[in-house]
Formats: C-alpha cells, sequence, structure tokens
C-alpha cells in the first residue's frame, strides 16, 4: 500500500523547493498548484489528481486533506521526518499516523486497511508532534511522571525505614522475651530452692524424730532384759523372788506405756509433691510463656513523626482494639446469614469428671484467644473451654445455678444465677489471656 506514496518523490521535491505543485502532474511537466494532499501516499494533488485519486479502487479509502490542513510545502513535509517505531501489525513499516478519535498510532497500511479508521481524520505524527510539547498533555504527562518519582524516592525510603523498624521490633521482642524467661527462670529457682528447704526439713523432722525413737526402744529393751537377769537371779530366794516380782510389775507398766508412747509416735508423715494446677496449665497452653499479637501497621514514617506511647496509652488502645474487634463480632452475627456457609466441625464434650447430671447450656460468651465461657445450669458451674485443644480447660463451681452471663468492660464478666426468690451476680476475672480467671478458679477450688 506504501509503493504509491513514494514514486518519484524525491525527485520531484528536489525541483519543488520554493513552490509546491501537483506531484502527479509535475511528472507529466504540468505545474498545477495543489488543491489536496494524500498523507497516504505523501503527494500533493490537484482538483482532476484529486477525484481520481478518490475514484480508483487502490487509493479510495486515503483520507485527503484539503488546502486549510495539509502542509505547506513537501520539503517541510519530508524535513521533519524521523521515524523509528515499527508498527506492531506491519513490523515492516513505521508509525507515520494518529487517529485522535481512537488514540491509535498507525502506519499506512493501518490508515488504508482497518475500517475503524476509514472515517476518522488521521493526522500526520510530524504535524501533531510540532505542538504536543506545549500541549497541556504533555505538561501532565511529565508532572506525574516527576510526582511519580518523588513518591518512588519516598517509598522507597519508607521501605529502608520500615527494615530498620522491623530489625529493632525484632530485637526488642528476642530482648522481652529473655527478659520474661530469665524472669521465670529466677521464680522458678526460687520455689525449687524453697521446695528444696521443705523438702530437707520435713526430713530432718522425720530422722529426729524416729532416732528418738529407735532410743526410746533401745533403753525399753535395756530395762526389760535388766528385769528379766533380776528375776533369773532371785529364782532360788523365794522372798527375794517376790519383792523383785513386785518392783518389776510396776516398771514393766512403765516400760508398756513407753513402748505405747512409740507406736503412737512412730506414724511419721508422709508428702507427696503436688503440681502447681496454672504450671499445669501453662504446660499444655499453645502459647506459653507469650505469643505474638498483630498491632495496627504503620508505616516507618508515620511512626517517627509520632511521639512513643506510653505503657497507660497502649493499655487503653488495647482496650480499644477489643472492643472494636467485639463490635465487628457483634456486626458479624447481625449481617445476613443467607450467603453463610457453615461447616461442621469436631464436637466438643462438655461433660467433666466434676458434673454430676447431665449438661443444660444456657449461655455463651466468646473470648480473645479462640476461647468462650459456657454456664451449665444443671451441673451449677461456669466452664472455660479451649478451642484449639476442644478441651475444657477449667471450671467453676457455683453456690446456686447459673442460667446467663455478658461481658462486662475492663476484662469482667458477669454470672446470673438463679436463686429461689432472689439473683445474684458472681464477677470473673478474665484479664490477659484469662490467667486471672484461671487463677481465681484455682484458688476458689482449693
Amino acid at each position: 500500500m506504501d509503493a504509491v506514496p513514494g514514486r518519484n518523490a524525491t525527485k520531484a521535491t528536489k525541483s519543488a523547493h520554493e513552490t509546491t505543485y501537483c506531484q502527479p502532474c509535475f511528472e507529466d511537466g504540468k505545474t498545477l498548484p495543489p488543491e489536496a494532499f494524500c498523507p497516504v501516499c505523501n503527494e500533493f494533488l490537484c482538483s482532476t489528481c484529486a477525484r481520481v485519486h478518490r475514484n480508483m479502487k487502490l487509493t479510495r479509502n486515503h483520507p485527503l486533506q484539503d488546502k486549510s490542513s495539509m502542509p505547506s510545502s513537501f520539503r517541510a513535509d519530508s524535513a521533519d521526518k524521523h521515524f523509528t517505531e515499527t508498527c506492531k501489525l506491519h513490523v515492516e513499516k513505521f508509525i507515520e499516523y494518529y487517529c485522535p478519535h481512537h488514540e491509535d498510532l498507525l502506519c499506512g497500511y493501518c490508515v488504508v486497511g482497518n475500517e475503524e479508521h476509514r472515517s476518522c481524520n488521521v493526522e500526520k505524527i510530524y504535524q501533531v508532534a510540532k505542538r504536543y510539547k506545549e500541549a497541556s498533555e504533555y505538561t501532565c504527562l511529565m508532572a506525574g511522571l516527576g510526582k511519580i518519582v518523588n513518591d518512588i524516592e519516598n517509598y522507597s525510603s519508607n521501605i529502608h525505614a520500615s527494615m530498620n523498624s522491623v530489625d529493632e521490633e525484632s530485637l526488642t521482642n528476642i530482648n522481652e522475651l529473655r527478659k520474661f524467661r530469665n524472669e521465670i527462670n529466677q521464680y522458678l529457682d526460687k520455689r525449687e530452692k524453697e521446695l528444696l528447704e521443705e523438702i530437707d526439713q520435713k526430713k530432718r523432722n522425720s530422722s529426729s524424730l524416729l532416732n528418738e525413737l529407735k532410743s526410746k526402744c533401745k533403753n525399753v529393751k535395756q530395762a526389760t532384759e535388766k528385769l528379766s537377769s533380776e528375776l533369773q537371779a532371785q529364782e532360788a530366794n523365794s522372798n527375794q523372788l517376790f519383792i523383785v516380782g513386785k518392783r518389776a510389775v510396776k516398771e514393766l507398766t512403765g516400760l508398756q506405756k513407753a513402748l505405747d508412747d512409740v507406736d503412737r509416735l512412730s506414724k511419721v508423715p508422709q508428702y507427696t509433691l503436688l503440681r502447681d494446677p496454672a504450671i499445669e496449665h501453662l504446660l499444655a497452653s499453645n502459647t506459653a510463656i507469650g505469643k505474638l499479637e498483630e498491632k495496627e501497621s504503620t508505616s516507618a514514617l508515620e511512626q517517627q513523626q509520632h511521639k512513643p506511647e506510653t505503657m497507660q496509652q497502649q493499655r487503653q488502645q488495647k482496650t480499644k482494639q477489643q472492643q472494636l474487634l467485639h463490635a465487628q463480632a457483634l456486626m458479624q452475627i447481625r449481617a445476613d446469614l443467607s450467603q453463610s456457609q457453615f461447616k461442621r466441625r469436631p464436637g466438643i464434650p462438655m461433660k467433666t469428671s466434676e458434673d454430676t447430671n447431665d449438661c443444660f447450656l444456657t449461655s455463651l460468651a466468646f473470648l480473645p484467644g479462640d476461647r468462650f465461657l459456657l454456664v451449665d445450669c444443671n451441673n451449677t458451674s461456669v466452664k472455660l473451654v479451649d478451642t484449639k485443644s476442644n478441651k475444657v480447660v477449667s471450671q467453676l463451681k457455683l453456690s446456686s445455678s447459673p442460667w446467663d452471663l455478658c461481658l462486662l468492660p475492663g476484662d469482667k464478666a458477669a454470672v446470673l444465677c438463679l436463686l429461689r426468690e432472689t439473683y445474684s451476680l458472681y464477677q470473673l476475672r478474665t484479664k490477659s489471656h484469662y490467667r486471672a480467671l484461671l487463677r481465681w478458679v484455682y484458688n476458689a477450688m482449693e
């Protein structure tokens, strides 16, 4: 299709530096002023040649430019042609045209062969490019590129600062973990020392008592052997045997009393080490020592702009987050369930060894950390259930039948118990992974 545009165009322009003529007529030696310009063939045409150009099957679809839009001279037209981008559809052709309606970059084959652009006012790129640099689009483009470059620098700086913050956060968590572990070790060492001293003291007391009893047994034995030898020595003398025998009866009564004391005191108390239930629960916990809790994410630049929060502010922030999570949970409960999908999970046995009746669960309250509180009315107890292990990890017996419960501000829960004529409230501590609740329960069980 571009074989037509190039015919002898160079020869024509070399002889028409100052004046532009109809190029087909100029080939025949005629100098007629142009009335139209074909951007596809890159030719100036007089009115007759333009009519023929429109009627020819090969060129009837070429968009012709009239005097108001055609270039002033072929020399100016050629001077600005520096095309290096090739067409994606026609790799052998350069992109030379632009369709403002479709915002497409086209070659000559695209202009002629694509029906979408036949009715469009296709323009030469070199003509549009002359005013493009002063256009608002180019200004906005350069401003947008500059903004992106500036944003990239800011993001890169932010990422670098975040990397440093991550390293500092990791080091802080490691130091806190080791500090806490050291405190635990010190506490366990202290308790071990106290228990070892107590065991040693019990042993010394028992050993002292047994040694004393052993000595008494030895004295009783010696006294008994002495009496026996004295009686045997006086068997030949009846009178003296009677006297010694009467005295021996009285002494024998005292020796029997001493043996009774030895028998009574020989029951030495025995001791066995009972493991602390809180430590047992700690060993069974999947979050022993602690766990990493995700905080609200902020960029490193925002962290640098804000002052470090005090401990009280952090606690307040944590309380607000818990309240927000609780509110979100309530919103989810109130949400439309028609689009929800439920999956069957393994059952959790509610009856424990302490229960004497079948369970009758009347209320439930979810707690952070994959746990929830249950009210068992028939067994007059409140149960703490761990959904990770699917077990009842703790149970609190009440003096009357509980019926309902609710969570209260300040890490507390209230249990409504049914009495014959009145109601009463039991407050349960649910602080910091419910250690306080467990401790309260264990103290109550003790």
